[in-house]
């Protein structure tokens, strides 16, 4: 048997070895606000594939970021309307290195949304110790873009404190910022500050599964004390977002093509496992009707 069947085999195995341990996907409408198609995703996965595991899970609408940034446009024309594309800024394969030095990135950006193909920004990663830095000129013109065509920015930065992306947000108080991963290793503490500074920052929970950032919940998916508190308290704040990319189980090679795709169902079942704990109401904003609100899709 060659290598690359070996491998398929192994990945097939521990996808039905995993989806075995987990319940049926639970049939409540919901706003997935952060999936990404990806050049590495679209190697093992079909745009109509991805889009009938999105209505099988019975998302109401759906954001995608893509690199390159069209993938996303991909993904909508096999969707529709309930694909909403995010313009990413990694306009190429390797756009990740360079597009903060890039202006053709803004010019993009520019036609993309003055056009109305996208419908926000991002994910756009700031990483500690790494480039480019919030002062970067063209990140702060992706930024009046999004000012001046009113759309939502995914912003992901990894730090120990919320005191980076509070100094961000407070210098952009009018403008959507949806904050990735709850700020990744953050604690609800953490969350609370962001909250109380800037009042248009909404807190997505995509990665924070027990496969990557972790934190929410425990060994029996049930939300840890400090997050249940702070939702609940602030429930209009806090949407949802699967981010089905790479090593979500941490058994690819760096070489292999980006397999998240295969474990969305995963991914959906936790999330339904503990927000079926919460109160209705606040089940209902976090599901869905948050993102409404913010992508402007309300009735």
């Amino acid at each position: 048997m060659s290598l690359h069947w070996s491998r398929l085999l192994e990945r097939l195995l521990l996808l039905v070895a995993v989806l075995a341990c987990y319940p049926a996907l639970a049939s409540k409408p919901y706003a997935d606000i952060h999936v990404h198609f990806n050049w590495d995703q679209k190697e093992i996965i079909s745009a109509d594939e991805v889009v009938k595991k999105l209505r099988a899970g019975n998302a109401e609408f759906v954001v995608v970021a893509g690199t390159p940034s069209e993938l996303a446009l991909e993904l909508a024309e096999a969707g529709g309307d309930f694909i909403i594309p995010l313009f990413s800024p990694y306009t190429h394969v390797l756009g990740r290195e360079d597009w903060y030095r890039n202006e053709v990135t803004l010019k993009m950006a520019e036609a993309g949304l003055k056009s109305g193909q996208y419908q926000g920004i991002g994910e756009v990663h700031f990483m500690s110790g790494f480039r480019p830095r919030f002062s970067n000129q063209i990140f702060l013109d992706l930024l009046d873009l999004a000012d001046q065509y009113d759309v939502p920015v995914l912003i992901h930065i990894d730090s120990g404190d919320a005191s980076r992306f509070i100094n961000l947000c407070t210098e952009y108080l009018d403008m959507k910022i949806m904050f990735a991963h709850a700020g990744g290793n953050l604690l609800p503490r953490h969350i609370k500050e962001v909250i109380a500074a800037c009042p248009n920052v909404a807190i997505e929970l995509s990665a924070r599964d027990p496969w990557r950032y972790g934190g929410l919940t425990d060994e029996d998916n049930v939300l840890l004390e400090g997050w249940r508190e702070v939702i609940i308290e602030h429930a209009d704040r806090f949407i949802i977002g699967t981010d089905p990319v790479w090593r979500v189980t941490r058994t690819q090679a760096w070489d292999m093509s980006d397999d998240g795709w295969d474990y969305y169902e995963q991914i959906l079942d936790w999330f339904n496992l503990w927000i079926d704990t919460l109160p209705n109401d606040v089940q209902q904003k976090i599901r869905l009707e948050n993102a409404k609100q913010l992508f402007n899709r309300q009735p």
